[in-house]
């Protein structure tokens, strides 16, 4: 199985398909028993003839995702017919549905241990364990068959690195916020201690209390044990500093949902651009788990991306900083004789500078401030010189 020189074209592999060859391979490898015996049903083929191998179809379907255009502008591009483009992306969203669900299950506990560690290091939130947020997904302005599109209601889990976690979809007719979280698989197992009942952390300061591991959302959440909304104003009193001071931290915890969809919308257009309409609910429920799980295993696989940004960017924070040094030393020493003249190598003799005079280098120079100007005006004057000359 090999991928068609015209899958790839003048764009580069990378930039095409938003991942690198070596992520395309693994999640072909996923969906290759269930696409393949489709694919070999279906005898797909491109418009001039050529036979289509399975990575063939799966780029189609890949790029039919990311691109936001329509199934005939994508296959165009790759010299296939639209209805084979939609044909193909069904057959592979169905696919990663049934072969790749656990890239967004809630975590075990050893992971979860690394992202409490995350939370409490970047964001000083201590056994925090995730953010949940709800979000609308769109798919275009109308569906499949011109009506108004009612999109998707999504509800997800993230983690620090912007992983998604726990996903649950409903509609947005039918749905809110909270009607949503109450009927989740998140509030039933954490009601019931299923989820989120690992090491509590002991409070000094609380009397001896105890925090068990929790989820933070914002204020359209109800406030639990395990799920915590910041703090709001009550009966207009200022908040504390301690209240103001964990809404702070709350925020910029919680900006990670944010920035997470942002990259998943961003990445797979098909979620807001008028191009890819799912024939039905549970299709547009499909689409959006295969996106969430491609964002994922993108970020499982490519995470070196990220770490190398974030180690060039300290290498030059290092770099800025050690030349900032150098500076702040030569200006210093700079500064040291201006102020305190030179001292010739015979004042100070053997015995050391100290011994002699009584003093530091650095008081010896601040008496000399204090006297430099009639002090040198006057030896100006006299022209005193050793006696050597």
């Amino acid at each position: 199985e090999t991928l068609s020189s015209s899958m790839v074209g003048t764009q580069g592999f990378e930039s095409l398909y938003k991942m690198r060859r070596s992520t395309f391979s693994y999640i072909c490898s996923l969906v290759k028993v269930p696409l393949s015996e489709d694919m070999m049903i279906g005898g797909h083929t491109f418009v001039d003839g050529r036979a289509m191998s399975f990575h063939d179809g799966v780029a189609i379907a890949l790029r039919m995702l990311n691109s936001g255009g329509t199934p005939e502008v994508v296959g165009s591009s790759f010299g296939v017919d639209g209805s084979t483009v939609s044909l193909l992306t069904q057959r592979f969203v169905k696919a990663m549905k049934g072969r790749a669900m656990h890239h967004i299950s809630f975590p075990g506990s050893a992971q979860v241990e690394k992202i409490k560690r995350k939370f409490d290091k970047i964001h000083g939130l201590p056994n925090c364990c995730s953010v949940v947020h709800t979000t609308h997904i769109k798919f275009g302005s109308q569906n499949h068959e011109n009506e108004e599109n009612d999109g998707v209601l999504m509800q997800a889990m993230f983690e620090p690195d912007m992983r998604f976690t726990c996903i649950s979809l409903g509609s947005q007719r039918n749905m809110n916020q909270s009607s949503m979280l109450h009927k989740s698989p998140l509030f039933e197992n954490c009601e019931r201690g299923a989820w989120l009942n690992g090491r509590n952390l002991k409070v000094p300061s609380g009397g001896g209390s105890e925090v068990k591991e929790y989820i933070i959302g914002d204020a359209g959440y109800p406030l639990r044990p395990w799920l915590l909304t910041p703090y709001q104003l009550e009966n207009g009193l200022s908040l504390s500093g301690a209240k103001v001071e964990f809404n702070r931290r709350h925020s910029a915890a919680t900006a990670v949902a944010l920035r997470a969809l942002a990259r998943l919308k961003e990445t797979w257009k098909c979620l807001e651009g008028e191009g890819w309409r799912p024939n039905n609910q549970l299709e547009a429920y499909w689409t959006v788990d295969t996106c969430c799980i491609l964002h994922n295993i993108v970020i499982d696989m490519e995470g070196d991306k990220e770490e190398e940004k974030e180690e060039n960017y300290s290498k030059q924070v290092r770099q800025l900083a050690d030349e900032d040094a150098i500076r702040v030393r030569d200006a210093l020493s700079q500064h040291l004789i201006e102020c305190g003249g030179t001292l010739s190598s015979s004042i100070a003799d053997a015995q050391g500078f100290e011994s002699v005079y009584k003093m530091r280098r650095n008081t010896f120079g601040y008496v000399c401030s204090l006297v430099k100007i009639p002090f040198l005006e006057d030896m100006m004057a006299r022209n005193h010189s050793f006696v050597d000359g």
